[in-house]
């Protein structure tokens, strides 16, 4: 830890103030916070039999023959051939090739075992290898299989909410068609009695009628309506209150003249069961627990479709409607069992 520059150190140095200065820094430096440590996770790795090393390349058939050699009494007569060299006597010649031929004996013995757990070895690590491999595989497979299913219900998910908004717009194409062609056979139909109409050809013997127009600002006036001059009315209407708008406002509502002519005839309302009895009188039993299972089967697609476009279903009439069903349902089988 690095200090200040000294003037006095060393020798010089008061032995008061070095201490206290070492005393000090011994303290400042207790106070330094270790090295932070980052905990990493330690990789996962399979650990595998590892081969056995060291095996000797010996053929199988050099190591039976030289262990029969061994274990026959030809040892015993190539103990007694031993060749005698200077400062030896039989016995010692005899017992240093009796040590060797113990010793070639272990190393036989060594040499098959070490090939011998070698072949169980190399067996067990292929074995560890290949169930390593398929577990692996079995993984990938599950995980893609997840994926495929997520990936299923996003699309079908996506198609739903595709088909439901072009039904919606379809829909709304169509009631658009409908109310325009109203609004149009209204404005045609004002606009003819704006431009009014030519009365047809006559004999002589009728009476002449003035060949005129007839335009609905002097019939209004005739009829004592107050009406501006038709030759101050603009044909762009921009601002302002307009008798033909009003007469356009008013093609679109129910007039009292579009009522019904004659009185409708009102029927006393029935019960729901008086309803249900004269709707299904002719249906047998089996017949209506075919169709209420029909009515639960199309509720509860419903209800799928709602809980998938929206996580639950939006209207709960749906699940009441189907619980009174399942209900009926199930008190008609225990009646009938």
């Amino acid at each position: 830890m690095r200090e200040k520059p000294r003037r006095k150190t060393g020798p010089f140095e008061n032995p008061v103030r070095r201490f206290v200065r070492l005393k000090e820094k011994e303290r400042i430096f207790s106070q330094v916070p270790l090295a932070r440590k980052v905990p990493v996770a330690k990789p996962i790795t399979t650990s595998f039999l590892q081969p056995i090393e060291g095996v000797p390349k010996v053929s199988q058939d050099v190591l039976q023959r030289r262990l029969e050699f061994l274990l026959s009494s030809k040892a015993v007569d190539q103990q007694l051939s031993a060749k005698l060299r200077p400062g030896l006597t039989p016995y010692l010649a005899e017992l240093y090739m009796w040590e060797r031929q113990m010793r070639d004996l272990r190393k036989i013995y060594r040499t098959q075992y070490l090939q011998k757990l070698d072949s169980v070895v190399e067996s067990e690590r292929h074995r560890q290898y290949q169930q390593y491999i398929d577990s692996s595989q079995e993984r990938r497979d599950k995980a893609e299989l997840r994926r495929r299913a997520i990936y299923a219900r996003v699309k079908e998910r996506a198609i739903l909410k595709d088909t439901m908004r072009i039904e919606k717009r379809v829909s709304q194409a169509i009631q658009l068609e409908r109310l325009s062609k109203r609004k149009i056979a209204n404005i045609y139909f004002l606009h003819k009695m704006q431009k009014g109409f030519n009365p047809p050809m006559t004999d002589e013997s009728t009476p002449a009628v003035v060949d005129r127009d007839i335009s609905i600002v002097d019939l209004a006036k005739y009829l004592g309506y107050p009406v501006e001059d038709a030759s101050s009315i603009k044909r762009k209407i921009k601002t302002g209150r307009h008798f033909f708008r009003d007469i356009l406002k008013e093609s679109f509502e129910l007039m009292p003249e579009d009522a019904e002519r004659f009185e409708v005839e009102v029927e006393q309302s029935k019960s729901p069961s008086e309803r249900a009895s004269i709707a299904y009188k002719n249906f047998s039993d089996e017949e209506k627990l075919r169709l209420l299972e029909t009515k639960i089967a199309m509720l509860n697609e419903k209800i799928d479709i709602d809980s998938k476009l929206h996580g639950k279903s939006k209207e709960n009439i749906y699940i009441q409607i189907r619980d009174y069903l399942d209900a009926a349902r199930i008190a008609y089988r225990r009646k009938t069992n």
